[in-house]
């Protein structure tokens, strides 16, 4: 196993005839409307709704495009199989049009058939609807300015059935919210995508079985009373959160791995990257189980179907594999059974090119030639992004003066948000004093305080002085950033008692942000003076380049993480560890198991809690790393034929669920030669330290991790025979007393 070269596979040039048959035809709908002008449209004879905005978006068409790309990558659509409608296209009647004439139309038993819209959705009051609220869903149409209803989930029922009733699989993925309060946005530069209710009475009766309850998958952004936001990329491009997150879950799938594990993927990176947006999947239990979109094409781990597309002069070639397959800039290939060829990746080409720099002799690459990958460059980490809200005012004074207009007006005083019910919210931004409450926003008037009413409660956030906002820079892979929506962490202060304190605080971690994140809510509140400001900043570094950290794709694991209860013995399903209640860990295998042949490999497990404390499980810290060579097995180097399909941990002991209460992410690494050290595996408090001693290049990278120094700027190389993967469960209080 040691050295061998690990191949990652695309739907190559030229390898249209190695692909898997597919069942059926492939179909799909993909709507992105970031143009809701309707400036180029005729104005319809009925009125738009009375006191309803429908602000234009930014992220939607990015959406559109990834998603196309990747239909064709790695699910085996043709680009005449997709039909698109992005902005002002996306009409009421053009939607409904080319949902019931030509994707229906062409729909046949067997197809596999895709729904995206990307865009406002909204409310429509209906007073004979079977929701309690008396509100239908609906996605707002880029002709809602002239006039144009929103399309309701009502009306778009009958037409999935249609879809059913023929046999085809269909898939629904809707990236947009319900809730219509807008205002609760972070920052008017990252938008939420909702728009307020259209009250106007429709009055119709629901028909027919929800689409989820025959057998469809339904992927949506957020609950139906909250929000989707929009988020930045690394490279600072404006994408639907959701379905940013949704692409490089499809991206890092295992071939044949369900849905349900494919949704986990995504919420898990929305709960780094926005803990308050909670997304939803629909479907039977037997559609839950079966893949995304069915067999994927790309052959994944199977053979290496990196290929040369042509050659482009001075040793340079383009290749047919890139961001969608794994491929990373830097990683070097080699021609397969050739050695001596050899390349390097300079540059990644969207989702399915990639530019390579090798030898100036092409004879032996030509169009068609299949590369696979020797060293893999783990890609770089993004940024931690914060964000410091400066003022030219003495924090100290101005927080004794509010606080001493709370108490005159009969305020509650919180000293800290994330502990206690807040019902407004004072911030300094964009050079003014700005009031949140009720989902709402206003620059307040003097006295600052005279909106809020007695027995409110209130958190003032503080604003920084210039002086400490300097003594906080130049961590490597922390960005400062010039709007709080882009910010992972803002700087917020307090004034406790008479003293002025100050912690990283996440944004939207008052409510119900505060469980959903599975970067640490805040840092230990500290004077502006004291180095715990600055470490605790490299601390969220390392936590959030932890959960940022992904594997080489086709060194996946064969198992997966699971948690059993000492009580029942029985494994825990559904996400939630409770206190005082004790659990072991267990590997379970994969279904169905990865393409890739597997060895024997030592394996480490740990776990991060909502504090950002790391903690060993596996090998315990105490044996140090022995008997972790799993699977056992006779024969060291060879391939495992038969392997478990449970493998109990027997050295690491039950665990104990305790404060703090969270979420708690649990990780599986995996490599072929061992660690020579476990230090970088478990840490307390917020400062890291360097490994000493680092000589393997995996270690070299996990040390960067420790030390939360890792640069956005720069990969690492690695051998492509290591793996990790997450699992986040949500730890809560006793419900009892202790079994």
């Amino acid at each position: 196993m040691r050295g061998r070269a690990w191949i990652i596979a695309l739907t190559a040039f030229g390898l249209a005839a190695t692909l898997p048959a597919q069942a059926g035809g492939r179909r799909a709908l993909l709507i992105g409307i970031n143009d809701y002008s309707a400036s180029r449209l005729p104005r319809a004879e009925r009125s738009a709704a009375p006191g309803r905005d429908v602000p234009s978006l930014d992220g939607t068409a990015n959406d559109v495009a990834i998603m196309h790309d990747l239909l064709i990558a790695l699910y085996g659509f043709r680009d005449e199989d997709i039909i698109t409608l992005t902005d002002q296209r996306a009409t009421r009647a053009a939607i409904l049009h080319a949902l019931g004439r030509r994707l229906l139309g062409s729909t046949e038993k067997s197809d596999v058939v895709l729904f995206y819209f990307s865009g406002h959705g909204s409310q429509v009051r209906n007073w004979l609807s079977d929701e309690s609220d008396h509100l239908d869903e609906s996605l707002v149409p880029a002709d809602s300015r002239q006039g144009a209803a929103d399309i309701r989930d009502k009306e778009l029922r009958p037409l999935f059935n249609r879809i059913l009733d023929r046999g085809a699989r269909l898939t629904i993925v809707l990236d947009t919210c319900h809730s219509g309060s807008g205002a609760r946005g972070p920052d008017d530069h990252l938008r939420i995508r909702a728009v307020q209710p259209d009250l106007r009475n429709v009055a119709d009766r629901t028909t027919g079985r929800s689409p989820e309850s025959r057998g469809a998958l339904v992927l949506s952004a957020a609950q139906d009373f909250s929000e989707a936001f929009e988020t930045l990329d690394e490279r600072g491009k404006i994408r639907g959160a959701f379905s940013w997150a949704l692409a490089r879950a499809l991206r890092d799938a295992e071939a044949g791995e369900s849905a349900a594990d494919t949704f986990l993927r995504v919420r898990a990176r929305l709960q780094v990257e926005r803990p308050a947006q909670d997304p939803v999947i629909a479907c039977t239990a037997a559609t839950c189980l079966r893949p995304f979109l069915g067999v994927r094409t790309d052959r994944r781990g199977q053979r290496p179907v990196i290929a040369v597309e042509r050659a482009m002069g001075n040793g340079e070639f383009l290749l047919q594999g890139g961001w969608a397959s794994g491929v990373t800039s830097g990683s070097e290939l080699r021609l397969a059974g050739h050695d001596d060829v050899r390349l390097e990746v300079t540059s990644l080409l969207g989702t399915s090119r990639c530019k390579a720099r090798g030898p100036r002799d092409s004879t032996r690459l030509k169009p068609g030639a299949l590369l696979e990958i020797i060293t893999w460059a783990a890609p770089p980490s993004p940024p931690l992004r914060i964000w410091i809200p400066r003022a030219p005012i003495d924090p100290l004074v101005a927080g004794r003066s509010l606080r001493q207009e709370a108490t005159q007006r009969g305020i509650r005083w919180i000293e800290d948000p994330l502990s206690t019910t807040t019902t407004h919210l004072l911030r300094w931004r964009d050079g003014a004093w700005e009031l949140l409450h009720d989902g709402g926003r206003t620059r307040p008037a003097m006295p600052l305080l005279s909106g809020v009413p007695p027995g409110a409660s209130l958190f003032v956030q503080l604003p920084v002085a210039l002086a400490l906002a300097e003594s906080v820079g130049g961590i490597a892979g922390v960005e400062s950033s010039a709007r709080s929506a882009e910010a992972d962490y803002v700087l917020t202060g307090r004034l406790a008692g008479d003293r002025l304190e100050y912690s990283w605080v996440r944004p939207l971690a008052i409510g119900s942000g505060v469980t959903l994140s599975i970067l640490p809510p805040r840092t230990d509140w500290t004077s502006a003076g004291d180095p715990g400001l600055r470490d605790g900043l490299v601390k969220l570094r390392r936590v959030q380049g932890w959960n940022e950290l992904r594997s080489p794709m086709t060194a996946g694991s064969h198992y997966r993480l699971a948690i059993r209860r000492l009580s029942d013995g029985e494994f825990v399903e559904d996400g939630i560890l409770v206190g005082k209640h004790r659990y072991r860990l267990v590997l379970r295998a994969r279904e169905p198991a990865p393409a890739h042949p597997l060895y024997a490999r030592y394996l480490y497990v740990f776990a991060i809690d909502s504090d950002g404390k790391s903690t060993l499980l596996f090998p315990p810290p105490e044996t140090g790393a022995v008997e972790n060579l799993l699977p056992s097995t006779t024969t060291p180097g060879e391939p495992l034929r038969d392997p478990p399909a449970e493998i109990e941990l027997a050295g690491a002991p039950p665990f104990l669920v305790s404060e703090p209460y969270g979420l708690d992410t649990f990780f599986l690494l995996t490599t072929d030669e061992p660690l020579s050290s476990l230090t970088s595996l478990a840490w307390k408090g917020v400062r890291g330290t360097r490994a000493s001693g680092v000589s393997r290049p995996l270690e070299e990278l996990l040390a960067q991790m420790l030390a939360g120094t890792r640069s956005p700027d720069e990969s690492v190389l690695t051998p492509p025979t290591w793996s990790i993967d997450r699992v986040t469960f949500q730890s809560i209080p006793p419900r009892s007393s202790t079994p």
